[in-house]
């Protein structure tokens, strides 16, 4: 079985360098695609009414690493990050194709433990976050 990466480049603001823009997801190991788009629209419809939570487009470039051939063909791409109060991350990589639509794809922190990356505990983990807003320092839904 061979591993695929996402490596997510963001566009640079100001004087901040390079290497502090980028981030690796872990490929998310799931038997079915999983739409994200409830808790895309969840997040996007929250951001409007609370200060903790933005959306903005600040994705660069996307570049897939570590498998011979891709089965899919990705639109765009956004991604999830959430700040928690006691300053852990955690962050979901989404990728959109034409047919399936916004597609859970990545995982960050990067771990190669499978255990943390399966699809359902990850949706458990955003339906916790979005019901639980209030005990999150910060969620950021960004765009390509």
């Amino acid at each position: 079985m061979s591993f695929i990466f996402y490596k997510v480049i963001f566009r640079s603001i100001g004087e901040m360098e390079e290497s502090s823009l980028s981030l690796t997801f872990s490929n998310v190991i799931s038997d079915k695609y999983i739409n994200m788009t409830r808790y895309i629209t969840s997040i996007k419809n929250m951001s409007d009414l609370h200060e903790n939570i933005i959306n903005f487009q600040n994705i660069e470039e996307v570049i897939i690493m570590g498998a011979n051939s891709h089965l899919l063909s990705f639109n765009y791409y956004i991604v999830i990050l959430v700040t928690h109060k006691d300053e852990k991350k955690e962050g979901y990589l989404i990728g959109n194709t034409k047919k399936l639509g916004d597609l859970l794809i990545g995982s960050w922190p990067f771990s190669q433990n499978t255990i943390e990356t399966q699809s359902d505990k990850i949706l458990k983990r955003l339906d916790e976050i979005i019901s639980n807003y209030v005990n999150i320092k910060k969620i950021s839904l960004i765009y390509s």
